[in-house]
């Protein structure tokens, strides 16, 4: 949480600033063609955006402007599971969120990855496997993604984000039991995480240029509601590895191509950390907002 009202003043005023603007990646229907397209923002409201050249991948240099501007019908993703190279996930990264779980907070990144299956929309419906929702335990989890727009292999802190394209918010969307019970296993941080819609991100790519700071995106004001309550309300500042750090690190060990997702982990006031705990139900509607990069809202539904 933000220590003063000064602070919280100064939080709430660079929530609700503008989250998007030309340059942002998006990925949409079309209203004009019934196409799904890239494109690039073309208006503050994610209602027009010029298409990039079809048949290359997103961030390949044949994906050039084309002056063609065409309405959007419907948000979708902002990459396409087939563009997408891997979603990598970084747990206990906020010293809160690490003292509400009661675990402590790691000395190197803790990494877990999601298949690309698990990706879905920013105003998607959550469809949730019988497998997942039967155990009960959803929770939410608010993220700061970072995108990678460069491969990236053993690099310093000092490249890293050199290979950042920009920047998406995320909602590590998981099934506590699955994670923790022994009887299941106990420790399937994998599993537990990866299940169908487990990886809601949008609504646009914000380049890393448009942040401001240098690109770290290390101040942005982070906050996760559900039914319209405020869960999360915190800050990027607050991470225990800054995003050049993670990039670098998990450059040392693999090779990150363009298209490969980073989730860099949620802070405090999760379903789990609450008292009584909280856990999410079919029809709830989740929404994780990101100062600069926006809003992604979610209905849950169950499988049948």
């Amino acid at each position: 949480m933000l220590p003063s009202r000064l602070a919280r003043a100064a939080f709430l005023h660079n929530l609700h600033r503008p989250s998007t603007s030309p340059g942002r990646l998006i990925r949409f229907v079309s209203q004009t063609d019934g196409k799904t397209h890239y494109g690039l923002a073309a208006d503050e409201a994610l209602h027009e955006a010029e298409l990039l050249t079809p048949g290359h991948h997103p961030f390949s240099a044949g994906a050039a402007p084309t002056g063609v501007r065409q309405q959007v019908a419907r948000l979708l993703s902002p990459i396409a599971q087939e563009d997408c190279r891997g979603v990598i996930c970084i747990g206990l990264n906020y010293r809160d969120h690490a003292d509400e779980a009661k675990m402590a907070i790691p000395a190197v990144p803790v990494v877990f990855h999601k298949p690309i299956t698990a990706l879905s929309g920013p105003n998607d419906d959550l469809l949730v496997p019988r497998m997942s929702w039967e155990k009960g335990g959803l929770d939410y989890e608010a993220e700061l993604v970072v995108v990678i727009g460069r491969e990236a292999s053993r690099i310093s802190e000092a490249q890293a984000l050199d290979h950042v394209y920009g920047y998406t918010a995320g909602n590590d969307f998981s099934n506590r039991p699955w994670q923790l019970e022994k009887s299941l296993g106990g420790g399937q941080w994998c599993f537990s995480k990866s299940f169908d819609s487990s990886a809601p991100i949008g609504p646009a790519i914000v380049p890393k240029e448009t942040l401001g700071g240098g690109g770290d995106a290390a101040d942005l004001p982070i906050r996760a509601t559900l039914n319209g309550q405020t869960m999360q309300d915190s800050s990027t500042g607050l991470m225990v590895f800054g995003v050049a750090r993670l990039v670098s690190f998990l450059s040392r060990a693999m090779t990150l191509l363009p298209g490969t997702l980073i989730f860099t982990g949620t802070p405090a006031g999760v379903g789990l950390g609450r008292s009584p705990q909280v856990a999410v139900k079919e029809n709830d509607v989740l929404e994780i907002e990101i100062g600069g990069i926006g809003k992604i809202r979610n209905r849950v539904v169950y499988e049948k």
